[in-house]
């Protein structure tokens, strides 16, 4: 008996929510295993499933919203520096110039060389593709063939650049609260919560470099504060 085409609808949504989930599930695994791999931690003997998928979604929403601003934006800028360079005299110089200048300088300032990586290894293996004799041609002509390429290499480098990117904040000190935990031993304090793993609380020494986990079922209490600026002498 042939399908019905509400059956067909309904197979290649439940298709894509799969691959959806499994990409957010593969994601979520190279965020975390960047964060909490900094730490020397493995965060597979703690984290459940569900933690992964949700780590995943926090990890790429970030750098869809990214990707899609600049599609969106793409188009009009290859349109303006084209119309510039037709034109001619030192404005077709200028121009690609100054724009591909500050684009260097944005990512010098925010340290955001992976992701420019990322963008290069996406168009070398695009490249490698439409070169590959292998590669049948109805793959090689699809428009979705970039976009899957984006989201396998691009995104997964972004998402472990990001989990690294937050774990050398922590251990640089640049977090914005500090942490006070009480156990049965006794209290400690000025920690950094790195977070929490299944039952089990991480907290970062600052002054000895180590990561130190703390069963949920051992804490008192644990207070966090957010850290004031240091207040400077008043001049006599």
């Amino acid at each position: 008996m042939e399908r019905t085409e509400k059956e067909l609808t309904l197979a290649s949504v439940a298709g894509w929510v799969s691959l959806l989930a499994t990409f957010g599930l593969i994601q979520g695994a190279l965020y975390l295993q960047a964060y909490w791999g900094r730490f020397g931690l493995d965060p597979f003997q703690f984290v459940a499933v569900a933690e992964l998928a949700l780590a995943g979604l926090a990890a790429i929403g970030f750098v869809l919203f990214l990707m899609a601003v600049a599609m969106l934006l793409g188009s009009w800028i290859e349109t303006r520096l084209t119309d510039e360079t037709s034109k001619g005299g030192v404005r077709a110089w200028a121009v690609p110039i100054v724009f591909f200048g500050t684009l260097a300088a944005i990512i010098w300032w925010a340290e955001a060389w992976p992701a420019l990586i990322g963008m290069v290894l996406t168009i070398f293996c695009a490249v490698i593709v439409g070169l590959s004799p292998v590669v049948p041609r109805a793959v090689k002509d699809s428009p979705w063939m970039i976009h899957i390429l984006a989201m396998v290499v691009y995104v997964s480098i972004v998402s472990n650049w990001f989990g690294c990117k937050r774990a050398d904040a922590i251990i640089a000190g640049h977090g914005a609260h500090t942490a006070s935990l009480r156990t049965e031993a006794g209290a400690r304090r000025n920690l950094v919560l790195i977070g929490r793993l299944g039952d089990t609380y991480a907290l970062w020494d600052p002054v000895g470099k180590s990561a130190t986990l703390f069963p949920a079922s051992d804490i008192r209490a644990l207070e966090l504060a957010r850290k004031t600026a240091p207040v400077m002498p008043a001049k006599e």
